[in-house]
């Protein structure tokens, strides 16, 4: 195993993870169609498309497909759209070892499935782009073009065609698509930054759910990371002769990340490690102790405790930002969602394929 690999796959271990934010992650969830550009980069990393895959005729014949109003959706287009959320199922399948045939009638209910949500995510961003016409909300076809020439910048230039190509798309297609997801974010964006949040409310939700601020008890410890079990005895030997826990981190240890900082992992809850390195972090009592040789699938630890924090509920002063930044996402997702009922409400919707 290369040193690129050991350090990626210990990263988990070696390294704490980031205290969970407890800030709502808001998801424009009638906005069911995924960005046609990270679809293409998710299917170019994993290589589904180097064998350059036709594509799909999931809905056949010509003609309309969904009427909007006064626009109209073809079935061109929407075979277009079902190609990149089929794509995207064969890329999980295949990461998963395992081949997906859209065509299969074991598969139907998957298909249907996509279908349904990707004539969703149509409707929704065209009514929200007439909404956004109305209000004079706009992107305009720099914002388009920067995010086009970012993605270029970063993937180069041809492979970036080769993944609009192979998608079945054209670059008008990904100017369309960028631009209805860019004013679907701006709607939204709109309509949260005129949603107000009061202290009494962030205080009444704290008292509420008072529970989800608990913190656990966390460690922080340092650690040497070694392959093998005769190494990590050395390095015992070593530590027991009076040589420096830092210093032996800095030159011995395989976990690079935390041994370029003397082993040093930072605090961590017992779930944030694997089984066997938190049982030994948390057994450790006073600082500067030393944990026996501890094996993981990642290979041989010697720890040593650097202090502890007991378990304890954060104070709403604490949490009063992430509260107040919560609240207002879900106030704005409410808004959104009213908002989209109200436009299907006022608009013509006529779904001609099943």
């Amino acid at each position: 195993m290369s040193d690129t690999e050991t350090n990626n796959e210990t990263k988990n271990e070696g390294q704490p993870q980031q205290p969970k934010d407890r800030t709502t992650l808001i998801v424009l969830s009638s906005v069911l169609i995924v960005i046609v550009v990270i679809v293409g980069i998710l299917l170019w990393k994993t290589n589904i498309l180097k064998s350059g895959p036709k594509p799909l005729a999931l809905i056949t014949g010509s003609g309309p497909a969904i009427v909007i109003g006064n626009q109209t959706i073809s079935k061109g287009e929407l075979n277009k759209q079902l190609n990149l959320q089929v794509a995207l199922l064969k890329q999980f399948f295949a990461s998963q070892g395992k081949p997906f045939d859209p065509y299969s009638k074991a598969n139907t209910q998957i298909i249907n499935q996509i279908k349904q949500n990707v004539i969703q995510g149509i409707v929704t961003l065209t009514l929200l782009g007439d909404y956004a016409k109305q209000k004079g909300i706009t992107v305009s076809d720099k914002e388009v073009d920067d995010t086009i020439g970012q993605l270029e910048t970063r993937f180069g230039k041809d492979k970036f065609q080769s993944i609009v190509n192979e998608s079945g798309m054209n670059m008008d297609d990904i100017k369309k698509q960028i631009k209805e997801q860019l004013i679907a974010k701006d709607v939204y964006s709109d309509l949260e930054k005129n949603v107000k949040v009061s202290d009494a409310d962030a205080k009444a939700f704290y008292d509420k759910h008072k529970a989800q601020f608990n913190v656990p008890e966390e460690v922080d410890a340092r650690h040497i990371l070694v392959k093998t079990k005769p190494e990590a005895e050395q390095i015992e030997k070593e530590l027991k002769a009076g040589k420096s826990f830092t210093m032996l981190a800095m030159e011995k240890s395989i976990d690079k990340a935390s041994g370029a900082k003397g082993g040093d992992l930072g605090f961590f809850a017992a779930d944030q490690m694997v089984p066997a390195f938190s049982k030994a972090a948390f057994a450790l009592k006073k600082p500067g102790q030393i944990s026996p040789i501890v094996q993981t699938q990642y290979g041989y630890h010697i720890i040593q405790l650097i202090g502890k924090k007991p378990a304890q509920t954060r104070t709403f002063e604490e949490v009063k930002p992430q509260l107040e930044q919560m609240l207002a996402q879900q106030d704005a997702k409410a808004s959104l969602e009213k908002l989209i009922d109200g436009l299907k409400a006022k608009t013509k919707v006529d779904i001609k394929v099943k």
